[in-house]
């Protein structure tokens, strides 16, 4: 039987569609709703503050958890987080509800539990994750998932020797370490049989370091509802499931993963698990995925064709460029780059600032243009990008285009900034796959 460890906590998700906020228990639960779409029996080990104890309980019962364990008693604090953009298309905004004043009374007796289970998943948070090492033993197998609350390596526990570790682009170790996977592999190469790194809709790499073996996984991109908790599905997919290859867990996890993101109502994430049990592995690797390592995104120079100007809002914009950026795409902005024209420019000021602009335009490798109203050099810029047969996005929030020749040179017209990261992505993907980029 597996033992999960971690926080439980509420996750009070925020968004501009008012029918779309949740609020729901988060933390450790998250991996508890898989093995319990899986089928798998599972215990969990818990830190809470005690007005969440019976709610938890009650939960986890219905997830058909065989055992609850009360590792600490979180005091003086909510156990909170406000969420304020659930999709990761950029930076998620989380808000820990009076963070710093986080207290936890641990139980010895709970505590020692910990022994009596085959496998353990830790999903590191505000415990202290050394004090938990101590009651690991040598014959037991430990994954660790250190993206919540681990500064830096020196807080991994060192007397254990992991099955797996995991973690996410959004981590602070990975985003203080990380230049390329070769390197940053390394790290942890001295108490870890096998690592996986998690990039979002890039994909993921897994390792296993006896072998030297690396393993290049896609993600299966789909409209997303949330990405709350999909790593730690992930992860306890690609440790418990039932294939016996590490790259076919790894697979299977990144499509049970897919499914977690398409839903925040558990009942249909269960029916679509028991529903990929009919799907042999080799199928669900001819799906087309999108994989595109986190260093490669550099490569990715986009050109955003808009109406920049200083007198016009450009809150649009700045949103699409912020979460380019947290993708660790390079989106470029030509009147932030190069200058806007002064009210009343001469002619070689004109001529000086389209040389600047047309330069930077042969220079990136695909466009977004982003329809505010009608702006001439916004369509001047994607018919020449579509004539130099490069990919051109149309982003049109407010649903303006009608006009044939615009539709006509656009590979693909948006509505919304999930989509948009999303195409992102596909086109980028391809030309890593094909070797353009």
């Amino acid at each position: 039987m597996v033992l999960l460890i971690g926080d439980v906590l509420i996750d009070v998700s925020l968004s501009h569609n008012k029918s779309e906020d949740k609020m729901r228990l988060g933390g450790i639960i998250h991996a508890a709703r898989a093995l319990w779409a899986l089928g798998i029996e599972y215990a969990v080990a818990y830190f809470a503050p005690d007005y969440m104890d019976e709610h938890i309980i009650e939960g986890l019962k219905a997830y058909e958890c065989t055992e609850f364990i009360k590792l600490g008693n979180v005091i003086n604090n909510p156990y909170t987080i406000l969420i304020k953009e659930a999709r990761e298309v950029g930076n998620q905004g989380y808000d820990f509800l009076c963070r710093e004043s986080i207290k936890i009374k641990y139980t010895e007796d709970a505590l020692n539990k910990i022994k009596e289970f085959e496998k353990i998943l830790i999903i590191s948070g505000n415990f202290d994750l050394k004090r938990i090492s101590n009651y690991i033993k040598d014959d037991q197998e430990v994954c660790l998932d250190f993206a919540n609350n681990v500064k830096s390596i020196e807080e991994i526990p060192s007397s254990i020797k992991y099955d797996t570790l995991f973690l996410s682009s959004s981590s602070d170790i990975f985003k203080k370490n990380y230049n390329n996977f070769e390197e940053f592999k390394n790290l942890f190469e001295k108490n870890t049989r096998k690592l996986v790194v998690k990039e979002n809709r890039g994909g993921s790499i897994g390792y296993i370091y006896e072998s030297n073996q690396r393993f290049d996984i896609p993600c299966y991109i789909s409209p997303i509802v949330h990405s709350v908790g999909v790593g730690d599905v992930f992860d306890i997919v690609s440790f418990i499931s039932n294939y016996k290859d590490f790259e076919d867990r790894l697979y299977y996890a990144s499509w049970i993963a897919r499914e977690y993101a398409l839903t925040t109502f558990v009942n249909d994430f269960k029916l679509q698990v028991e529903r990929s049990f009919n799907i042999e592995i080799e199928d669900i690797k001819k799906f087309e995925g999108c994989f595109l390592p986190w260093e490669v995104r550099k490569k990715c120079q986009i050109y955003i064709a808009a109406p920049d100007f200083d007198y016009v809002e450009t809150g649009i914009i700045d949103t699409i460029e912020e979460s380019l950026k947290y993708h660790n795409f390079e989106p470029k902005r030509p009147i932030k780059l190069n200058g806007q024209l002064s009210d009343k420019p001469t002619m070689p000021e004109r001529k000086r600032l389209f040389n600047k602009d047309m330069n930077l335009l042969n220079s990136c490798n695909a466009l977004i243009g982003i329809y505010l109203y009608d702006d001439p050099g916004t369509f001047i810029e994607m018919a020449i990008t579509w004539a130099n047969k490069k990919p051109v996005i149309l982003f049109d929030p407010k649903k303006l285009s009608n006009n044939c020749m615009l539709v006509g040179i656009s590979n693909k017209i948006i509505y919304d900034l999930d989509s948009l990261v999303n195409e992102i992505f596909r086109i980028y993907s391809k030309m890593y796959k094909n070797e353009t980029l």
